[in-house]
């Protein structure tokens, strides 16, 4: 697909005006594992500084699927909280596949910040789910059960020792019936550090393409997953980095002490079924592109080492 070509279909769905061909630039962006995504700039109009994000057409991913409409109403959603892109148009068939558009923010990948990253997923987990959200976004699976049953559909695509030596890790599941009742709240899912941009009005969430509603330490424990770092280019966390995270969330996130150490302990209690997850879908990635594309493999790869690590760890803690 040409330059033009996406031109001509933001100019022939009212997106942009007529401006002389020479005066908008589209700048391809780098960093998205799936979509096309371009920074389109005016010459004649500074204001327009906007992101042109194009979706392609992969087979369904059962972890982060794409998800175009559902983003668009994501950052509908979360207009004027300051911590997402301002949508700004959505095209959901043309002749280039769905085009969602948005406002660029200027800044760069994720600094470091860790009280910044904590404090942002909690403001987005205290917007109350309203009608539309309810009636937009998918359900996500919250409790031990649902997390691993999930798990094991991605571990079956790919029978054989590497699926059977995560199920190994398979954290128990006690019949409880007093799981706390948890506060549906709109999901990230795809909550990694290559998916936070620190601009000068702060740190904002980009890419919601997959959003959902559901249980808000999803996000957490997607933010602090060894195998998401690694994906991202950034070192696995410490302990006391996260132990750092977790306290900036609690204090964010929490009315009272009794809030935070509920939240903390039902944290511990599942997280091990969301590391579990991770971890089947790191090794069924690997295998997925396994003869297809090397690098991305060796990637998976090495996430799942990362998760494994973290599965070990938590059994040994008694906490898997």
């Amino acid at each position: 697909m040409s330059n033009a070509n996406l031109l001509e279909v933001l100019r022939g769905k009212g997106v942009v005006d007529t401006e002389s061909p020479d005066a908008l630039t589209l700048e391809l962006l780098t960093g998205g594992f799936w979509n096309r995504v371009y920074r389109l700039r005016s010459k004649e109009n500074l204001s327009l500084d906007w992101v042109v994000k194009q979706f392609v057409q992969v087979p369904v991913n059962p972890m982060f699927p794409i998800l175009p409409k559902a983003e668009h109403a994501a950052l509908q959603f979360l207009r004027d909280h300051e911590c997402a892109p301002t949508p700004i148009a959505f095209i959901a068939d043309s002749p280039i596949d769905s085009l969602l558009v948005y406002a660029y923010v200027p800044g760069t990948s994720w600094n470091g910040d860790l009280d910044a990253a904590a404090t942002l997923i909690a403001r987005v987990q205290d917007i109350a789910i309203n009608t539309f959200a309810k009636n937009t976004f998918r359900k996500l699976p919250s409790d031990a059960l649902a997390l691993q049953t999930h798990a094991e559909g991605m571990l079956k695509r790919h029978p054989g020792a590497l699926s059977d030596s995560v199920r190994e890790l398979r954290p128990a599941v006690l019949a409880r019936k007093d799981y706390p009742k948890r506060r549906d709240v709109l999901v990230h899912t795809d909550c990694g550090p290559g998916n936070m941009v620190s601009s000068p009005n702060g740190l904002r969430l980009i890419d919601w393409q997959c959003p959902g509603i559901g249980d808000g330490i999803q996000d957490v424990v997607t933010f602090l997953s060894p195998a998401m770092q690694t994906l991202y280019g950034y070192p696995v966390l410490t302990a006391e980095q996260e132990q750092r995270f977790l306290g900036a969330y609690v204090s964010a996130l929490a009315d009272n002490a009794s809030d935070a150490q509920e939240t903390l302990a039902w944290f511990h209690s599942i997280r091990s079924s969301h590391h579990y997850r991770f971890a089947a879908y790191c090794a069924m990635r690997a295998q997925d592109t396994a003869t297809s594309d090397a690098k991305t493999s060796r990637l998976y790869s090495l996430a799942l080492q990362a998760e494994i690590q973290i599965l070990h760890s938590l059994r040994l803690m008694g906490r898997a």
